[in-house]
């Protein structure tokens, strides 16, 4: 299979970048403007500093500075002659054999001539994919009928979205085939010319020209503990999608419409229409839908509100369990996805949570194989083993005699299950852990037991760190505002660090689906961001008169 590989390591700054002094920074933000190389070209974010000034600025693309780093640095070589290309410049040096020099974007931030882009597919034949992306995003469409490209998925995408007549000719003319092809590949930047993968379908994977649009400012200052950047995917462009200035989130784009929000509860389309469909990717985790989920996932990292539905899943679905079970033993690029900081934190592995998750779902549902010859010494324990099923008495006990370690889970959860009786058997000294679940039980034994033994003994009370999750109803959703509109992703509502999804605020989104759009409408004209009382949105009467 030939395939032209634009990018050969499209996560190859990956690596966490240290933190940027204020020097820098301002070089950063100046490589940016096209004002000067930072020295720092090779760390990630002087790197795509680099590469946006170069696509940017056509001065600072020719200069003898950017010049020299290309030599060394075939992502400068690609950023420059995509510069070059989009002022109409054909690039002398893109026919290297292993083609790290010929770019994968060459639409943006600007189009070439319809006639620039001739030049280069009939100069470099290896890069007419994408110039037939080029014509899809601009509109191009007798020069992409010249072409005679396979009818690939991404073109259809990008043609769909461009919102021109040739663009429109352009997807008619795909999708008009009996199947599609996916030639283009805009995750690891690659081009594959021979044997391409179809029949495929249009899924949303394409980074059409309206994202691009879409920038973030240039970080200075780390996130917690360190850059929360780890296998983080370019882009296209290869630039972060940084920009000199503030964050830029187009109009139109924050929000699902109407028609987008059925995808939730409908079944998905073969080819799904225009959508951001990380609330979609959201929810199928949240909910444990293994089919959704596996194939709407993008294959970068995922955030930590995706982390926390997919450890909701786990905890709600056995399937979804038994499925990333399977995942992280092949060792999967969906489990590579799994961040390196886990939610909540635990010492071990990247996959500690997850599996931590997936030996609770066993637990509640008497899976004593999980535990039968004990607890390996490097297998996360998990805390949570009581919801949102209850085990039996009979589980717990095994697992209190065959796993010793596990001990201190189980008077939790005996605790919660209210197993008075195996609780007062496995009798553990008090901790901080244990009196927080005893406050929250409605048996007043268990509070009481433990003061008691606190005053006999004399003891100092020591706990974990993370469990003040605890001290939140699991069963109760709180959050009450109905919107007249989806964002398109979840957020937190609270950080506790909850192992289980319940810090997500879902609410509004599972309220929305229920909504008739008459009621949206009548919230978004009131300008309600709640619910409110159903009598002020009642239709006014001829006897009372206007609202």
């Amino acid at each position: 299979m030939e395939q032209v590989v634009v990018c050969p390591k499209p996560f190859c700054k990956a690596d966490y970048d240290d933190p940027p002094s204020q020097a820098n920074y301002d070089e950063r933000l100046a490589a940016i403007r096209g004002e000067g190389v930072p020295q720092d070209v090779d760390s990630r974010f002087g790197c795509s500093s680099v590469i946006r000034g170069i696509r940017c600025h056509y001065a600072f693309a020719t200069s003898p500075a950017v010049r020299e780093i290309c030599i060394s640095h075939p992502e400068f070589a690609r950023a420059r002659n995509a510069r070059l290309i989009m002022s109409n410049v054909i690039p002398e040096d893109m026919d290297n054999s292993d083609k790290t020099t010929q770019p994968y974007c060459i639409w943006y931030p600007d189009f070439a001539t319809e006639d620039t882009y001739r030049q280069i597919a009939q100069r470099f034949p290896s890069m007419r994919y994408q110039v037939g992306r080029a014509c899809a995003a601009a509109g191009y469409d007798s020069l992409y009928a010249e072409l005679d490209l396979l009818p690939d998925v991404s073109i259809a995408e990008e043609a769909r979205e461009s919102k021109t007549e040739g663009g429109r000719a352009i997807f008619d003319a795909v999708m008009a085939v009996p199947y599609r092809y996916a030639v283009m590949n805009d995750y690891t930047l690659s081009i594959t010319l021979e044997n391409p993968k179809f029949p495929a379908y249009l899924n949303g994977d394409t980074e059409v020209r309206w994202k691009l649009q879409q920038r973030e400012p240039l970080p200075l200052a780390p996130f917690g503990y360190g850059w929360p950047y780890e296998k983080h995917w370019p882009g296209i462009e290869e630039d972060d999608r940084l920009t000199d200035g503030e964050r830029v989130r187009l109009e139109g784009h924050t929000h699902l419409t109407p028609e987008e929000a059925q995808l939730l509860y409908t079944p998905l389309p073969q080819d799904l229409p225009t959508v951001n469909k990380t609330l979609l990717i959201q929810m199928a985790a949240y909910e444990g839908n293994v089919e959704r989920y596996a194939r709407l996932v993008r294959p970068f990292e995922m955030s930590d509100v995706e982390l926390s539905c997919v450890l909701r899943g786990i905890y709600h679905h056995t399937m979804f369990a038994r499925f990333w079970a399977a995942e992280i033993e092949q060792n999967s690029w969906r489990a590579q996805r799994v961040p390196g900081r886990e939610i909540p934190p635990m010492r071990g592995g990247k996959y500690n949570s997850l599996r931590a998750a997936i030996s609770a779902r066993r637990i509640m549902i008497n899976d004593i194989q999980e535990f039968y010859n004990g607890w390996p010494d490097d297998a996360p324990q998990p805390l949570l083993t009581w919801f949102p099923l209850k085990p039996s008495i009979y589980t717990l006990e095994e697992l209190a005699n065959r796993a010793p370690s596990m001990r201190q889970a189980v008077a939790i959860a005996c605790i919660f299950c209210d197993y008075e009786e195996l609780y007062k058997k496995i009798d553990i000294p008090p901790d901080l852990d244990l009196k927080l679940a005893a406050a929250q039980s409605s048996n007043p034994f268990y509070l009481q037991d433990i003061k008691r033994k606190v005053a006999e003994g004399d003891l100092h009370l020591q706990g974990s760190l993370y469990v003040d999750w605890m001290e939140y109803p699991m069963e109760i959703v709180e959050y009450n505002h109905l919107l007249p509109r989806l964002q398109d992703e979840l957020h937190f509502d609270k950080h506790t660090g909850a192992p289980h999804g319940s810090d997500l605020e879902t609410g509004s989104v599972q309220r929305y689906v229920w909504s008739p759009p008459e009621l949206l409408k009548r919230i978004e004209r009131c300008e309600l961001g709640f619910l409110p009382d159903p009598s002020e949105l009642e239709e006014p009467s001829p006897e009372n008169g206007t609202k």
